[in-house]
């Protein structure tokens, strides 16, 4: 049975809605399993054409009666009309009534039915997040034995917590008790790692985690997945009040020359955040940690940079830069030199690349196609935007008058190379845009400008 109206006139009427409403409720009821789920998955498309408050608030009721009333084969696609719906949740107006209904499942004896019951309050978590009877019974269920309920129960959290901070304070000593439980699944801790994440703006919250994220990723009998989840937790809750001290970082740089891919990513992140200018650091743990990112950064300087990617470059570019400045280093700096050696090569691959194979070409430079290539961006022109884009944040961190002068070079060399290709301004311009640092992007236009 179609719910789409057979003309726009009656499109428009109320009554034409609740009567199809009225019979997918009939097919709900249905003793066929099939036409069941079929009436159920007619729901979301209901609702998209007809976005009216009433309606809206007597089709998810209509559905929490079902839900509390069905096996769990039909809960399970009840659930997941609440995930396609979401856009339509805040239309209802008795949230309670409905919560209601889905709690009369979430305190059954049957585990598998308060998983569906905690997947669709997850689902619905804009509409149910502020709830304490919603909150106090998701606490309940971390007790549960049942593994999938614990899955379920640690992701129903995430999902609460993005639209209710303060549910943190709740959870708190479960959510902590259960990270620490070396019995708990690596797979359900780092869900419950990276959850807390939204503690940091919680003054007195954040400063209490960063002992556990300093335990979690340097803790030796961690395993390499938790020290990821931990470290990018600890990054998240860094703040004026929480910086990352000197021991800390020198601790965390001894994972930029890991073979773990994502292990070296999330320390270079985190050490993104450290500001050594700021503190009183001893100078054999600056050299050591200025000796660590050089090597990182020698890794890709060749012209096949195929071990490190280019974000991880940057972030230990702008690391190493900053120690340089906090060493008095400038003049002889390790991350300029990297910076430079990075936009020569990106311009040689430019110019020597036509545009029928440019989008073979990755951010390595290694001449391998890569699968992360933006939709619409030439990764050619990527490449070369990229790499000006770093010469200049280098540049801005040393605040050097000779380095500024070369990026100014590098600037206009790239744009000469661009406009040489025949492409407009708009096009760069088009480009820039759509990259992730839009004040950087402004800077790389007013360079362009101002170097021409």
């Amino acid at each position: 049975m179609s719910t789409v109206a057979p003309n726009s006139d009656t499109a428009r009427s109320s009554d034409w809605a609740f009567k199809q409403l009225f019979k997918l409720e009939s097919k709900c009821r249905s003793p066929t399993p099939a036409l069941q789920v079929e009436a159920i998955g007619e729901f979301p498309k209901l609702l998209d054409q007809f976005p009216f408050p009433t309606l809206v608030s007597s089709a998810f009721l209509k559905l929490g009666d079902l839900f509390r009333s069905s096996p769990n084969s039909l809960r399970y696609h009840i659930a997941q009309v609440f995930g396609a719906s979401q856009q339509h949740l805040a239309q209802i107006t008795q949230t309670e009534e409905l919560l209601k209904r889905i709690l009369v499942v979430l305190y059954s004896n049957d585990p598998i039915a308060r998983v569906l019951a905690l997947r669709l309050i997850g689902n619905a978590s804009l509409i149910f997040a502020k709830f304490p009877e919603a909150q106090h019974s998701i606490l309940l269920r971390y007790q549960s034995s049942h593994p999938l309920e614990i899955v379920a129960a640690v992701q129903t959290t995430e999902s609460m917590l993005s639209y209710s901070p303060e549910f943190l304070e709740v959870v708190w000593e479960t959510v902590l008790s259960k990270a620490d439980d070396p019995d708990v699944p690596d797979s359900v801790r780092v869900q419950l790692i990276r959850s807390l994440q939204h503690a940091a703006p919680n003054l007195m919250l954040s400063t209490l985690l960063y002992s556990h994220c300093q335990h979690w990723a340097c803790d030796t009998d961690s395993t390499n997945i938790i020290r990821c989840a931990a470290m990018d937790t600890w990054k998240a809750i860094i703040q004026r009040h929480n910086e990352l001290q000197s021991v800390d970082a020198k601790h965390i740089s001894g994972y930029v020359l890991h073979d773990l891919a994502s292990l070296r990513r999330s320390a270079l992140a985190l050490l993104g955040k450290w500001k050594p200018k700021g503190q009183t650091v001893d100078a054999s743990c600056l050299n050591e940690i200025q000796q660590r990112l050089t090597d990182c950064l020698h890794l890709p300087a060749d012209s096949n940079m195929t071990i490190v990617g280019f974000g991880e470059l940057r972030l230990a570019a702008t690391v190493l830069a900053r120690i340089e400045v906090a060493c008095g280093n400038v003049n002889a700096s390790q991350s300029w030199l990297a910076a430079y050696k990075y936009a020569a090569r990106a311009l040689e691959v430019f110019s020597d690349t036509t545009f029928a194979t440019s989008s073979a070409l990755s951010l390595n430079m290694s001449g391998q196609s890569s699968a992360n290539d933006r939709p619409g961006i030439d990764p050619v022109y990527r490449l070369l935007i990229s790499s000006v884009m770093l010469v200049i944040n280098i540049s801005t961190i040393l605040d050097s008058s000779e380095y500024r002068s070369v990026t100014a070079t590098i600037v206009r060399d790239s744009w000469l190379a661009i406009t040489k290709r025949g492409e407009s301004a708009t096009a760069l311009q088009d480009m820039v845009g759509s990259l992730s640092k839009p004040v950087t992007c402004q800077v790389i236009n007013i360079v362009v400008k101002t170097s021409l």
